[in-house]
Protein backbone atom coordinates (compact mmCIF):
# COMPACT_ATOMS: atom_id res chain seq x y z
CA UNK A 1 0.00 0.00 0.00
CA UNK A 2 1.09 3.60 0.92
CA UNK A 3 4.38 4.33 2.08
CA UNK A 4 4.39 5.41 5.59
CA UNK A 5 5.50 8.91 6.09
CA UNK A 6 8.42 9.78 8.31
CA UNK A 7 9.21 12.63 11.03
CA UNK A 8 12.98 13.09 11.37
CA UNK A 9 13.70 14.00 15.10
CA UNK A 10 17.11 15.92 15.14
CA UNK A 11 18.05 14.71 19.06
CA UNK A 12 15.54 14.62 21.90
CA UNK A 13 15.04 16.59 25.25
CA UNK A 14 17.07 15.08 28.01
CA UNK A 15 13.98 14.65 30.35
CA UNK A 16 12.59 11.08 29.99
CA UNK A 17 8.56 13.06 30.68
CA UNK A 18 9.07 15.71 27.92
CA UNK A 19 11.41 13.59 25.47
CA UNK A 20 8.56 10.74 24.98
CA UNK A 21 5.56 12.54 25.05
CA UNK A 22 6.18 13.80 21.37
CA UNK A 23 6.86 10.46 19.96
CA UNK A 24 3.37 8.57 21.60
CA UNK A 25 1.92 11.16 20.12
CA UNK A 26 3.45 10.83 16.76
CA UNK A 27 3.17 6.92 16.51
CA UNK A 28 -0.62 7.54 17.47
CA UNK A 29 -1.09 9.70 14.43
CA UNK A 30 0.83 7.10 12.43
CA UNK A 31 3.82 8.30 11.57
CA UNK A 32 7.40 6.12 11.53
CA UNK A 33 10.01 7.92 13.92
CA UNK A 34 13.29 8.33 12.68
CA UNK A 35 16.43 9.97 15.12
CA UNK A 36 19.05 11.64 14.01
CA UNK A 37 21.56 11.98 16.79
CA UNK A 38 24.92 11.99 18.47
CA UNK A 39 24.23 8.81 20.13
CA UNK A 40 22.26 5.78 20.97
CA UNK A 41 19.32 7.69 23.39
CA UNK A 42 18.16 3.65 24.73
CA UNK A 43 14.59 4.56 24.50
CA UNK A 44 12.34 1.76 24.74
CA UNK A 45 12.33 -0.85 21.58
CA UNK A 46 9.81 0.25 19.10
CA UNK A 47 9.30 3.65 20.06
CA UNK A 48 12.57 4.76 17.24
CA UNK A 49 12.09 2.98 13.72
CA UNK A 50 15.40 3.93 12.24
CA UNK A 51 18.61 5.78 14.36
CA UNK A 52 20.98 8.03 12.29
CA UNK A 53 24.20 8.12 14.42
CA UNK A 54 25.87 11.27 13.37
CA UNK A 55 28.21 13.98 15.11
CA UNK A 56 24.59 16.47 15.28
CA UNK A 57 27.58 19.43 15.27
CA UNK A 58 28.97 18.87 12.07
CA UNK A 59 25.82 20.34 10.63
CA UNK A 60 27.27 19.99 6.79
CA UNK A 61 27.72 15.93 7.69
CA UNK A 62 24.06 16.22 9.42
CA UNK A 63 22.39 17.48 6.32
CA UNK A 64 24.48 15.03 4.14
CA UNK A 65 23.26 12.16 6.43
CA UNK A 66 19.22 13.42 6.39
CA UNK A 67 19.66 13.94 2.43
CA UNK A 68 20.93 10.39 1.99
CA UNK A 69 18.22 8.67 4.28
CA UNK A 70 15.41 10.67 2.44
CA UNK A 71 17.02 9.50 -0.76
CA UNK A 72 14.70 6.30 0.19
CA UNK A 73 12.09 7.53 2.74
CA UNK A 74 9.18 9.51 2.79
CA UNK A 75 10.45 12.16 5.33
CA UNK A 76 6.94 14.43 5.68
CA UNK A 77 8.71 16.63 8.80
CA UNK A 78 11.68 17.46 10.25
CA UNK A 79 11.48 18.70 14.31
CA UNK A 80 14.06 19.19 17.36
CA UNK A 81 13.37 19.88 21.15
CA UNK A 82 17.19 21.51 21.79
CA UNK A 83 17.92 25.16 21.43
CA UNK A 84 21.26 24.25 19.58
CA UNK A 85 20.03 22.48 16.07
CA UNK A 86 17.45 25.10 15.43
CA UNK A 87 19.71 26.04 12.53
CA UNK A 88 20.50 22.51 11.80
CA UNK A 89 16.43 21.87 11.47
CA UNK A 90 16.26 24.83 8.97
CA UNK A 91 18.57 23.44 6.95
CA UNK A 92 17.83 20.31 6.50
CA UNK A 93 14.24 21.20 6.12
CA UNK A 94 15.54 23.64 3.35
CA UNK A 95 17.55 20.51 1.63
CA UNK A 96 14.27 18.28 1.92
CA UNK A 97 12.28 20.71 0.10
CA UNK A 98 10.03 20.71 4.22
CA UNK A 99 7.98 23.50 5.18
CA UNK A 100 10.28 24.63 8.40
CA UNK A 101 12.07 27.88 9.57
CA UNK A 102 14.16 29.68 6.85
CA UNK A 103 17.42 29.75 7.43
CA UNK A 104 17.54 33.64 8.13
CA UNK A 105 14.96 33.50 10.39
CA UNK A 106 16.88 30.57 12.74
CA UNK A 107 19.78 32.52 13.25
CA UNK A 108 18.39 35.15 14.55
CA UNK A 109 15.99 32.98 17.14
CA UNK A 110 19.67 31.45 18.05
CA UNK A 111 21.58 34.37 17.97
CA UNK A 112 20.51 36.89 20.81
CA UNK A 113 22.41 40.32 19.00
CA UNK A 114 20.98 39.50 15.67
CA UNK A 115 17.48 38.94 17.70
CA UNK A 116 17.63 42.04 19.07
CA UNK A 117 18.60 44.16 16.22
CA UNK A 118 15.46 42.70 14.37
CA UNK A 119 13.20 43.79 17.23
CA UNK A 120 14.75 46.83 18.00
CA UNK A 121 12.90 48.30 14.89
CA UNK A 122 10.03 47.39 17.15
CA UNK A 123 9.28 50.47 19.62
CA UNK A 124 9.67 50.00 23.42
CA UNK A 125 9.65 46.12 22.81
CA UNK A 126 13.66 45.55 23.77
CA UNK A 127 15.68 46.90 26.54
CA UNK A 128 18.90 48.74 26.07
CA UNK A 129 21.72 46.23 24.47
CA UNK A 130 24.99 45.99 23.10
CA UNK A 131 27.21 43.65 20.75
CA UNK A 132 30.52 42.44 22.71
CA UNK A 133 33.02 41.05 21.33
CA UNK A 134 36.10 41.92 23.67
CA UNK A 135 37.07 42.99 27.14
CA UNK A 136 36.86 46.81 25.79
CA UNK A 137 33.95 45.93 24.47
CA UNK A 138 32.03 45.32 27.33
CA UNK A 139 33.98 48.40 29.30
CA UNK A 140 31.83 49.93 26.99
CA UNK A 141 28.69 48.69 26.91
CA UNK A 142 27.91 48.63 30.57
CA UNK A 143 29.03 52.66 30.15
CA UNK A 144 26.57 52.86 27.65
CA UNK A 145 23.67 50.64 28.98
CA UNK A 146 24.36 51.72 32.54
CA UNK A 147 23.90 49.33 35.76
CA UNK A 148 22.64 47.05 36.78
CA UNK A 149 22.97 45.53 33.26
CA UNK A 150 22.79 41.29 31.92
CA UNK A 151 26.03 40.14 30.19
CA UNK A 152 25.49 36.61 28.08
CA UNK A 153 26.58 34.64 25.39
CA UNK A 154 24.55 34.94 22.15
CA UNK A 155 24.04 31.69 21.73
CA UNK A 156 23.79 30.29 24.71
CA UNK A 157 20.72 28.34 26.08
CA UNK A 158 19.91 26.48 29.43
CA UNK A 159 20.81 29.87 31.25
CA UNK A 160 24.03 28.61 31.08
CA UNK A 161 26.56 32.05 31.27
CA UNK A 162 23.86 34.61 32.37
CA UNK A 163 26.08 36.88 34.66
CA UNK A 164 24.24 39.73 36.78
CA UNK A 165 26.65 43.28 36.59
CA UNK A 166 26.07 46.10 39.35
CA UNK A 167 28.09 48.89 41.17
CA UNK A 168 29.88 45.70 43.19
CA UNK A 169 30.94 43.70 40.33
CA UNK A 170 34.67 43.28 38.98
CA UNK A 171 34.13 43.50 35.17
CA UNK A 172 37.48 42.12 34.24
CA UNK A 173 37.10 38.89 36.70
CA UNK A 174 33.66 39.08 35.24
CA UNK A 175 34.87 38.73 31.82
CA UNK A 176 37.27 36.37 32.76
CA UNK A 177 35.07 33.86 34.10
CA UNK A 178 32.78 34.56 31.41
CA UNK A 179 35.30 32.98 28.58
CA UNK A 180 36.13 30.24 30.63
CA UNK A 181 32.35 29.58 30.88
CA UNK A 182 31.96 29.38 27.39
CA UNK A 183 35.00 28.02 26.32
CA UNK A 184 33.79 25.41 23.12
CA UNK A 185 36.26 22.60 24.72
CA UNK A 186 34.16 23.11 28.02
CA UNK A 187 30.88 22.88 26.43
CA UNK A 188 30.33 22.79 22.28
CA UNK A 189 26.94 24.65 22.51
CA UNK A 190 29.02 27.66 22.52
CA UNK A 191 31.11 26.37 19.48
CA UNK A 192 28.22 27.83 17.11
CA UNK A 193 29.10 32.18 18.24
CA UNK A 194 32.23 31.45 20.08
CA UNK A 195 33.72 34.52 22.11
CA UNK A 196 30.49 36.37 20.85
CA UNK A 197 28.00 38.18 23.67
CA UNK A 198 25.79 40.94 24.04
CA UNK A 199 25.30 43.20 27.48
CA UNK A 200 21.74 44.05 28.11
CA UNK A 201 19.38 46.44 30.34
CA UNK A 202 18.29 44.47 33.61
CA UNK A 203 14.58 44.73 33.47
CA UNK A 204 12.43 44.60 36.52
CA UNK A 205 8.88 42.94 36.60
CA UNK A 206 7.44 39.50 36.89
CA UNK A 207 7.99 36.84 33.98
CA UNK A 208 5.63 35.27 31.48
CA UNK A 209 6.21 33.14 28.54
CA UNK A 210 4.16 32.48 25.49
CA UNK A 211 3.73 29.48 23.37
CA UNK A 212 2.43 29.11 19.63
CA UNK A 213 2.74 28.04 16.46
CA UNK A 214 2.82 30.16 13.02
CA UNK A 215 1.76 27.92 9.47
CA UNK A 216 1.25 30.58 6.77
CA UNK A 217 2.22 33.08 8.42
CA UNK A 218 -0.84 33.74 10.63
CA UNK A 219 0.17 33.54 14.47
CA UNK A 220 -1.94 31.41 16.72
CA UNK A 221 -1.17 31.40 20.56
CA UNK A 222 -1.71 28.24 22.94
CA UNK A 223 -1.60 30.49 25.81
CA UNK A 224 0.39 32.29 28.51
CA UNK A 225 1.76 31.22 31.81
CA UNK A 226 3.29 33.02 34.72
CA UNK A 227 6.89 31.93 35.44
CA UNK A 228 8.49 31.63 38.90
CA UNK A 229 11.97 32.24 38.53
CA UNK A 230 15.23 31.72 41.21
CA UNK A 231 16.78 35.40 42.10
CA UNK A 232 19.83 34.09 42.35
CA UNK A 233 20.44 32.14 39.02
CA UNK A 234 17.44 32.50 36.85
CA UNK A 235 15.91 28.66 37.16
CA UNK A 236 12.30 28.24 36.02
CA UNK A 237 10.95 26.14 38.69
CA UNK A 238 7.10 26.57 38.34
CA UNK A 239 4.58 27.52 36.52
CA UNK A 240 0.85 29.36 36.76
CA UNK A 241 -1.02 28.30 33.66
CA UNK A 242 -3.07 30.48 32.32
CA UNK A 243 -1.25 33.49 33.41
CA UNK A 244 -3.20 35.58 35.90
CA UNK A 245 -2.52 38.65 35.08
CA UNK A 246 -5.19 41.23 34.08
CA UNK A 247 -6.81 41.02 30.76
CA UNK A 248 -5.30 44.00 29.34
CA UNK A 249 -1.98 43.15 30.44
CA UNK A 250 -2.53 39.87 28.53
CA UNK A 251 -3.73 41.31 25.38
CA UNK A 252 -0.64 43.63 25.42
CA UNK A 253 1.34 40.26 26.07
CA UNK A 254 0.18 38.88 23.18
CA UNK A 255 -0.17 41.89 20.70
CA UNK A 256 3.36 42.19 21.35
CA UNK A 257 4.30 38.77 20.85
CA UNK A 258 2.70 38.60 17.55
CA UNK A 259 4.18 41.85 16.43
CA UNK A 260 7.77 40.00 17.18
CA UNK A 261 7.30 36.53 15.79
CA UNK A 262 6.51 38.52 12.26
CA UNK A 263 9.16 40.89 12.54
CA UNK A 264 11.54 38.07 12.99
CA UNK A 265 10.24 36.65 10.30
CA UNK A 266 9.27 33.12 11.77
CA UNK A 267 6.58 30.77 9.99
CA UNK A 268 5.83 26.80 9.73
CA UNK A 269 7.33 26.42 13.49
CA UNK A 270 6.23 26.61 16.78
CA UNK A 271 7.78 29.54 19.58
CA UNK A 272 8.13 29.69 22.94
CA UNK A 273 8.88 33.53 24.42
CA UNK A 274 9.89 34.21 27.56
CA UNK A 275 9.24 37.62 28.94
CA UNK A 276 9.08 40.49 31.37
CA UNK A 277 6.11 42.89 32.01
CA UNK A 278 7.13 46.03 33.31
CA UNK A 279 6.72 49.51 34.09
CA UNK A 280 6.97 50.59 30.78
CA UNK A 281 5.24 47.17 29.16
CA UNK A 282 6.25 43.57 28.16
CA UNK A 283 9.36 43.33 26.97
CA UNK A 284 11.00 39.90 24.99
CA UNK A 285 13.77 39.34 28.44
CA UNK A 286 13.99 36.54 30.66
CA UNK A 287 14.13 37.72 34.25
CA UNK A 288 18.40 37.25 34.14
CA UNK A 289 17.11 39.34 30.40
CA UNK A 290 18.01 35.84 28.31
CA UNK A 291 16.01 36.08 25.40
CA UNK A 292 14.53 32.71 24.52
CA UNK A 293 13.27 32.36 21.28
CA UNK A 294 12.72 28.33 21.14
CA UNK A 295 12.05 27.39 17.94
CA UNK A 296 10.64 23.30 17.71
CA UNK A 297 10.62 23.57 14.17
CA UNK A 298 7.90 21.06 13.71
CA UNK A 299 6.61 21.09 10.36
CA UNK A 300 4.51 18.53 8.56
CA UNK A 301 3.23 18.54 5.16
Amino acid sequence: GNTVETLLYVNIRGYKVERLKPIYAAKKLGYKITLLADKDPGLDKGLIDDLIIVDTYDIEASVQASIEYAKNHSVAGVLTWADKDVELVARIGEELGLRTINRESAKKARNKYLMRDALSQIEGLCPKYRHVLSFSDLQQAVKEVGIPGIFKPVGGAGSKGIFKIDENTNVEETYRLMLETTSPEEDKTFSYYPNEYIYEEYLEGPEVSIDGVVQDHIVYMTGVADNLVSEDYSLDYMEIFPSEKDDETIKEIKRSTKTAVKELGFNDCSFHLEGRVTKEGFKTVRSCCSSCWRIYCFSCD
